[in-house]
């Protein structure tokens, strides 16, 4: 990676100004995390120190977002499912770590908007593109939200890939499984398609492939399927 200007660290100090919450534990979780969960993270440096950068991932557990966050060198603004701030202070803390909600299973517009807020202002924003957690393991079908946000101008895509943390609170016993993070390659939103629809369905796959190689799986849309 190459280093921040003097933008992209007033940019940081900003982000730090306004989440202190989110800057404290970023230093004091890895510490545990790290060697708890023998965690490898590699390909960090497919991520822009500087700019709008979009982390699509695969979905395994309702924890991912500590992992990716212990792996990123920058703060992630993660989209919440909405249940969360249906739990006392629960909402509010998400808040003050930078995250916000969206309300599954429908076009949550105010959602979209709020990540296109954040990678207007050159901020990191982690979506999960199969929108559903995948227990198994499987890669699942990508939702339509990842695409719109991966299509805007200026906006990097990367692929990040979790192995482990579907298997932490398996069966309702915590185990503490190696947890690997890869960072891939960005994705191209080049030659995506004529129309919009086109652009979406490519980026889409385009992204669940770079997924798929990452973590070593076949990946086909369902309706390519025989």
């Amino acid at each position: 990676m190459q280093r921040p200007t003097s933008r992209g660290k007033a940019r940081r100090a900003e982000e730090s100004r306004r989440y202190p919450l989110y800057r404290t534990l970023h230093v004091l979780v890895p510490l545990v995390f790290r060697p708890l969960f023998r965690m490898r993270v590699s390909g960090v440096e497919h991520l822009p120190r500087e700019g709008a950068v979009l982390l699509a991932s695969n979905h395994l557990s309702n924890i991912d977002p500590f992992f990716i966050g212990v792996a990123c060198p920058r703060q992630v603004h993660f989209m919440a499912k909405a249940e969360l701030w249906k739990v006392g202070a629960l909402g509010r803390a998400v808040e003050a770590l930078g995250g916000f909600a969206v309300r599954r299973g429908e076009a949550d517009r105010e959602s979209i908007r709020q990540a296109l807020g954040y990678l207007k202002r050159g901020a990191v924003v982690g979506v999960f593109p199969e929108g559903h957690r995948q227990p198994e393991g499987c890669l699942g079908q990508p939702q339509a939200g990842a695409a719109l946000l991966a299509l805007q101008p200026g906006v990097t895509t990367v692929p990040v890939a979790l192995t482990g943390t579907n298997r932490i609170l398996a069966n309702g016993r915590l185990r503490l499984p190696r947890v690997t993070v890869s960072f891939g390659p960005p994705v191209s939103p080049e030659d995506a398609g004529a129309t919009k629809a086109q652009r979406h369905m490519e980026i889409s796959t385009r992204v669940m492939q770079a997924l798929a190689d990452l973590l070593g799986q076949d990946w086909q849309r369902a309706e390519e399927r025989s």
